[in-house]
């Protein structure tokens, strides 16, 4: 009998690495630039602002995972320190979030696409259709075998990475300092222009509780799923 039973599919390293990385890198990186021109090289006190914060979170998260070692993330934190009702709220809160962010992923890669196929960016219809195909298109996939899942993942994660690589390490040959002057070009003050920054850009940083997925799917991976009911909001 324990000869035939079939082994649980599991997801390799590549494919953990990638599912990880590839949630971190979201649609932040890609839609920011054009959101922070308008306010000019004032913009970089945003990303301090916000990488700060970012990183004041993720140690405030480092900690309650050694506290709290339940896997679940801010739901089982929640749970833990106010009860079932508040971890309740927090994950359908968190998931609703995930709602807006496919939203917000799925709207940056139609904008992209628009270059290459201008109907995108001329006829709304044919917009939503194609960026509904996408999205049901990657769920569909998602939802047919985790190897399946994990392989898209790997593929869509080497998509986004190569490219940031070579607009990085290029950009840093095209650098003109005369472009900081004016440093705030977006005609409202200062303070108001880094606040405005550092809202926008701590939106890309809102990934950086992401890592616990590998922990949390480590845990899925060696225990059945029915025996993880803090997880279910979050699936």
């Amino acid at each position: 009998m324990s000869k035939n039973k079939k082994s649980p599919k599991k997801l390799g390293l590549w494919a953990t690495t990638a599912l990880v990385v590839g949630s971190m890198i979201g649609s932040g990186i890609f839609s920011l630039p054009v959101a922070l021109a308008e306010y000019g090289g004032i913009s970089l006190f945003g990303w301090l602002f916000a990488a700060i914060s970012a990183l004041i979170l993720a140690k405030i998260f480092a900690y309650l995972s050694k506290v709290i070692p339940s896997a679940g993330g801010p739901y089982a934190y929640s749970r833990v320190g106010f009860g079932d009702f508040i971890g309740f709220f927090v994950a359908w809160g968190y998931w609703l979030s995930i709602w807006a962010t496919n939203a917000a992923i799925t709207i940056t890669f139609i904008s992209y696409l628009g270059v290459f196929f201008p109907i995108l960016q001329e006829n709304t219809v044919v917009a939503l259709i194609v960026g509904l195909i996408t999205l049901w298109s990657l769920t569909a996939i998602n939802s047919y075998s985790v190897k399946a899942g994990g392989n898209t993942q790997v593929v869509t994660t080497i998509l986004k990475i190569v490219p940031l690589a070579v607009v990085t390490i290029g950009g840093l040959f095209f650098i003109d300092i005369s472009h900081f002057t004016p440093f705030n070009v977006s005609g409202i003050s200062s303070v108001k222009a880094i606040t405005i920054c550092t809202a926008l850009c701590l939106f890309a940083f809102m990934v950086l509780r992401r890592p616990q997925c590998l922990r949390t799917i480590l845990t899925i991976q060696k225990r059945p799923f029915r025996k993880q009911p803090c997880l279910e909001p979050f699936w």
